[in-house]
Parts: structure tokens; sequence; C-alpha cells
């Protein structure tokens, strides 16, 4: 063999060799982990992830002679991928949010992993923090996003310094300018009402150094009160109708009759061809706190049953999550990368990105626990009675407390 060519997988298996005829072999296990089969599978939703992973699965089978194939389904993915890892089938590298993880370990389905210190210390931690479940690692991430105050410059030049400013901003706006808004969100959604939820130390689930406690919920607590009743007053104040959604909102911002709104780096296609100035900040703080969106993560989750999880990891590791990799996806699929140098090579070409990264710095991983599923419902209906005027706040998030709590306990017995 020449000398300078040699593949990865020669490397290690002459290597461990060497240690096998020096008595070494338990220094090198690596060797007796890799797998007899000669093949992997990934599975994603997205066309636009399987043509920003194709470069670097050519590179993997290039060099390990392991041919990998990539699926893209439509329907369901979570759903299919439980159905098929049951039977210790299905995917070996699973692409998938972030919020899944919970259910998926807590069945033993997917693989904890320890990941080399090294690459571990190129992530974001917000990033990590989202695969984190119960103290351990599941996922490789490689990006997320989060929501973000988006202002029209027409009416303002620069965000304002807390929400308190902001709604008397918006008032004045919608007074002077006939058939004009000054605020509007989808005020009835958790998702995009939750940064205002934090900002005073409302919760979901108690995050006691980095692991989530489902037995101590904060919806009703002082904080989250005083979020609900800022929330309401809006209505009342008629700046939010109460009946408005994302798509009401984003549709009166497009068409450049709206100043504020909050949304996500999903919006930005659609605001960059509607032609208005725009600008993008991090949600301001309401009563002096911190205003904490939820942050989604995209990641790879290695079936725990598949033969080929080394060669899995492997993959991940060393292609599909280095830098390389990480811009390839970017490219593609433009929403924030995971890895700060990567971030740190985007940052002047994309200023927008960085204004919604700004927001994911300080939000919360939405909770990747089971017990999340009951969440949505119960505060979602809260908040509509509260803005419909049907329950005052306190009895409306009590009401949903209790709900999730009882959510929670029946999922203990």
């Amino acid at each position: 063999m020449i000398r300078g060519v040699w593949s990865p997988v020669t490397r290690l298996i002459t290597i461990c060799w060497l240690l096998l005829f020096s008595g070494c072999w338990t220094l090198c296990p690596a060797l007796a982990k890799i797998p007899s089969t000669n093949s992997l599978n990934i599975w994603t939703s997205s066309e636009n992830v399987k043509k920003a992973l194709e470069p670097s699965v050519a590179q993997f089978q290039k060099d390990f002679n392991v041919s990998v194939t990539i699926d893209v389904l439509n329907k369901d993915l979570t759903t299919q991928f439980k159905t098929a890892a049951i039977s210790s089938k299905g995917p070996d590298i699973l692409c998938w949010a972030h919020d899944v993880v919970g259910e998926l370990a807590e069945s033993g389905l997917i693989e904890p992993l320890n990941v080399p210190p090294d690459l571990k210390n190129e992530f974001l931690p917000v990033a990590l923090k989202a695969f984190t479940y119960k103290n351990r690692l599941y996922g490789y991430p490689y990006d997320l996003e989060a929501v973000a105050l988006i202002y029209n410059k027409k009416f303002v030049s620069e965000a304002p310094k807390n929400l308190t400013e902001l709604v008397e901003l918006a008032k004045s706006i919608q007074s002077k300018n006939k058939n004009t808004f000054g605020f509007l969100f989808d005020i009835n959604n958790l998702f995009f009402t939750f940064p205002i939820l934090s900002s005073n130390g409302g919760y979901i689930f108690k995050d006691n150094d980095g692991q989530l406690d489902v037995n101590d919920i904060g919806i009703n607590n002082i904080g989250a009160i005083k979020a609900g009743e800022f929330l309401h007053s809006l209505v009342k104040q008629g700046v939010v109708p109460p009946s408005t959604d994302r798509n009401i909102a984003f549709n009166k911002m497009k068409a450049g009759e709206l100043a504020f709104t909050i949304d996500g780096p999903w919006a930005l296609n659609d605001l960059r061809k509607s032609g208005i100035s725009y600008g993008i900040s991090p949600i301001p703080p309401l009563y002096g706190g911190v205003s904490r969106p939820f942050v989604g993560a995209h990641g790879f989750i290695v079936r725990r049953s598949s033969p080929n999880k080394y060669l899995a990891k492997e993959l991940i590791e060393k292609y599909l999550v280095s830098k390389t990799g990480i811009h390839r996806l970017f490219k593609e699929d433009p929403r924030g990368p995971s890895r700060q140098d990567v971030l740190n090579e985007l940052a002047g070409q994309h200023p927008d990105l960085m204004n919604f990264m700004e927001s994911a710095r300080v939000g919360i991983p939405m909770p990747n626990v089971p017990e999340m599923g009951s969440v949505w419902v119960a505060v979602g209906g809260a908040l509509s009675l509260i803005n419909m005027g049907k329950s005052s706040v306190n009895e409306a998030l009590t009401q949903a407390q209790r709900q999730i709590e009882n959510n929670v306990s029946k999922s203990q017995l």
C-alpha cells in the first residue's frame, strides 16, 4: 500500500492488530465494536436536510467503504421511528427536533451519547441543553431557533427598551395611522407568549441544575400571573384583538400595516419578499425581567438498537456536525447553527440571523419531557379564557396548573 493513502478504517485495523499482538488489546476496543453490517440508514423529514447531508455522506462512504442511504419521510416521523425501533428496526440515525428526546429516551429507543470534549465545546450551550434529558445527552444538535421581536422601521427606528414602552408606542402608532395596528401576535399560543410569561419568573417545569422537575410547575406563580395580567391588558386596551393568531399578525406585518410582532426566523423569506424595512431584536423585558423564549433545536439521534451505532457516531461526529457539515446544513436550510465557530463566520453576512440568535442565547429549550404534551392545551385554553374575558387571570392559570399536575400524576402511576 502506498504511504499516505491509508483509509481511516485501514489505519484503525492496523493499529488494533498491532495492539493485539503486543498484548494491549484492551486499549483498542473500537475494532470489536465495528458492526458486521456495512451500511447506515438516515431518516429525515426534509429534502433540504437530505441535500445538505449528501456531500458529507459521500465523503464518509469513500473513506469507510460503507453504504449510506438517506430517506425522506413526510408523515409523522416520530411515530414511524417508534414503531420501527421497538422492533429493532428503522434508521441508524434520526434527524429530528429535540422535544421528542424525553419520550424516546424513556422508551429506551435512543442511545445516550458520550461526545468527545473537544467537539462538545464547539456547540452552543443552549443547543446541547435542548438534547439533554435527565443529565444525559441524546442528540448532536445541528441548528436552533427562537422567536424575537420584529418591528417595522417605517414606524420606529429601533426596538423599545421594555414592553411597557412598546405598548405606549403601539397605541400612539395605532391612533395616528389609519388601518394600522401597533402590536399583534399569537396571543393565545403558549409558544409565542412564553417569553412574556417567563420574563418575571413564570416557568413550565422547574429546572434544577439541568434536570426538569415535572412536579414543580410555575404556571400560576406570581411572575406568571403578572404576565397574564399584562397580556389581558393588551386586549382591554384595544391593542391586540383576543382572536389574533400568527397568520393575522404576520399578514399585517408583510402588508406594512403593523409596527410590532413576535415571530421566528421562518418568517424571514416572506419578510424580505414583502419589501418592508424591518428590524429584529430580542423581546423586550416585562417589569425589569428577561424575556426568555422557547428554543427549538434539530439534531442527529442514534437508535439504541442499531447494530451500526459506532459507525453512526463516526459519521455524525467527524462529518455531519463538523464545521463543514454545519455550513452545508445552513446553506440548504438557513437556521441558527449549533456551532459557535460557524456562527462567528456567518455573523457579518447574516445580520438577521444574528439578531434571532441573540434571542435564542437567553432562551430556554422547549421542555423535552413527555409531560410537556399536556401543557400546550392547558395553558392555551387558559390564555383564551383570559383574553376573551371569560375568566380571571388567577382562576384560569390556577386551573391550568391543576390540569397539568393531574396529568403528571396520572403519568407517574
